[in-house]
């Protein structure tokens, strides 16, 4: 289980003990998360601590999620990329130029690409990580952000680091 803890990041810092292990950390692993209320958007990073092992691991790309996030995700892109473009193309009814509706679905053709290389990498790839990846990578996670209060809520794979920060914020 998961336990979460509300928190003012300003005014926040995470004891010197990694968050998978509780031993002595060495290295700072980023974690962030975008959330967007009405027209603003707040970026929100945190650099968890971690010892050596966990950092590596977390750091860790096995090579099949190396070949989804890159080939895959391209190749998967470019060919609904092109997809669209050609739908868009064949399905445009109207007397425009054929040099506007080639460039209205080169745009359209881009758009596609761009979506799809982005879900593919960062949520398609990510699920062929090894597990020990997956467990440092997941040890902490922003789950929520008031921008009113600037409190931003993390939630811990460990319970016991998590009722130690309770107790210190």
């Amino acid at each position: 289980m998961s336990k979460s803890v509300d928190v003012k990041l300003a005014q926040f810092k995470f004891p010197s003990m990694c968050v998978v292990c509780m031993s002595p950390s060495s290295k700072y692993f980023g974690i962030e998360q975008v959330y967007t209320y009405g027209q603003k958007t707040y970026r929100m990073k945190v650099d968890v601590p971690m010892c050596e092992k966990h950092y590596q691991a977390a750091s860790f790309k096995s090579s099949v999620e190396k070949v989804v996030e890159k080939h895959v995700a391209v190749g998967g892109g470019i060919l609904a990329g092109i997809a669209a473009m050609i739908v868009l193309i064949l399905r445009w009814t109207g007397d425009n130029s054929l040099i506007i509706k080639l460039f209205i679905g080169a745009i359209m053709g881009l758009g596609v690409f761009a979506m799809v290389w982005w879900v593919i990498s960062a949520f398609i790839a990510p699920l062929f990580a090894k597990r020990e990846s997956k467990e440092a990578r997941n040890a902490v996670k922003i789950t929520r952000y008031s921008p009113m209060d600037q409190i931003t809520r993390l939630e811990f794979a460990n319970e016991q680091l998590a009722e130690i920060l309770q107790k210190t914020t």
